[in-house]
């Protein structure tokens, strides 16, 4: 399930790359990535059909939420400013998709 948010996470980087070139400059580099961002997705969705076939929604449906946080460290590593309020917020998501997961295990 971390493997479908990390796959996630590495889409949404990618297409954040895409969107700071030129694509009139670079046309065949624009369509590669989007087929790799459409691959990307595939193999994620593959990912949340299997843990979903093996395991409840409520074990699997928090882990869902974890790629709000794991984008507040990307944009941390890329050297973005970062607010309290997103600190915070990530924060709350991180506790909460905990106790769900802990809950679903009860």
């Amino acid at each position: 399930m971390l493997l479908a948010v990390a796959l996630q996470v590495l889409g949404a980087v990618l297409l954040k790359e895409l969107a700071d070139r030129r694509i009139d400059r670079e046309p065949l580099w624009m369509a590669g990535g989007l087929v790799v961002v459409m691959a990307l997705n595939g193999l994620r969705l593959a990912t949340w059909s299997l843990a979903h076939a093996r395991y409840p929604v409520q074990r699997t449906l928090p882990f869902g939420a974890l790629f709000f946080p794991a984008m507040l460290a990307v944009a941390v590593l890329a050297g973005d400013p970062i607010g309290s309020a997103q600190v915070a917020g990530a924060a709350l998501i991180t506790v909460g998709a905990a106790y769900l997961q802990q809950k679903g295990n009860a």
